[in-house]
């Protein structure tokens, strides 16, 4: 994550299924929403990037998929709902929506890819 600048000097906030949350407008999407508002209040933040993986527990738990490519597309249409509510409240915020593959069981061999 850090090689694709997607670390450094910023908040991180790890919320299981958090485009899930927001898109479903639920509690998890609420605490997401708040910690944004503090990011970008407190810290003038600027980017905001939504990063989502295969093989989601918290996808899993909700939904029953077919395939991975059907559950990939699911998490993708919850997270430019996202991207839609985030502007409507922060509209001077950037938004980048990125896909990590898991390439191993243990999710430690990952590889990143941008969302357009």
């Amino acid at each position: 994550m850090r090689e694709q600048e997607y670390l450094g000097d910023c908040d991180i906030v790890a919320v299981a299924g958090a485009s899930k949350g927001i898109a479903d407008g639920d509690e998890v999407g609420n605490v997401l929403l708040k910690q944004i508002d503090s990011s970008v209040s407190l810290h003038k933040t600027q980017r905001v990037i939504l990063l989502h993986h295969s093989d989601c527990g918290a996808y899993a738990k909700s939904y029953q998929f077919e395939s991975a490519a059907e559950e990939k597309e699911k998490q993708i249409e919850d997270m430019n709902k996202s991207v839609k509510i985030i502007k409507e409240k922060f509209p001077e915020v950037q938004i980048e929506l990125v896909w990590g593959e898991l390439m191993d069981e243990n999710g430690e061999d990952i590889e990143f890819s941008e969302i357009k």
